[in-house]
């Protein structure tokens, strides 16, 4: 006789089956909060809309798949990019010659080096498409 691992059994019976909740059902996806008796002007339900879009935004922008059809848009974003890899730039060339900057001034250069880095990314991508 072999004993039966309790922890390989499911905890489900087979004829169980999955309730998925459609995308349309979960706080922050589009279509939330304008369900079905709803008139989609809970604060809450917006911000959670909001922060859904921008989250989606950054990881496709950083992920090099944001895709821009409006060439004004397009134009837009590498005009962006190349304004927040310039004062990056300087900094670094002013470091290089000598003239280091505080801490904080070239920690915000950085960081607004690589969002411009990523807009320049996906401007370049967006145009060879």
């Amino acid at each position: 006789m072999t004993k039966k691992d309790p922890l390989s059994e499911s905890w489900q019976r087979p004829d169980d089956k999955d309730e998925r909740i459609p995308a349309s059902g979960l706080p922050g996806w589009p279509g939330y909060r304008t369900r079905d008796g709803r008139s989609g002007y809970d604060p809450i339900d917006n911000d959670f809309e909001a922060a859904h879009v921008t989250g989606a935004f950054v990881q496709s922008l950083f992920t090099g798949k944001l895709r821009l059809r409006n060439p004004l848009a397009l134009v837009l974003s590498g005009l962006a990019g190349l304004l927040l890899v310039f004062p990056l730039l300087l900094a670094i060339t002013e470091s290089v010659r000598g003239n280091l900057l505080p801490w904080e001034g070239l920690l915000t250069f950085l960081v607004a080096g690589l969002i411009g880095l990523a807009l320049l990314v996906n401007f370049v991508k967006n145009l060879m498409r």
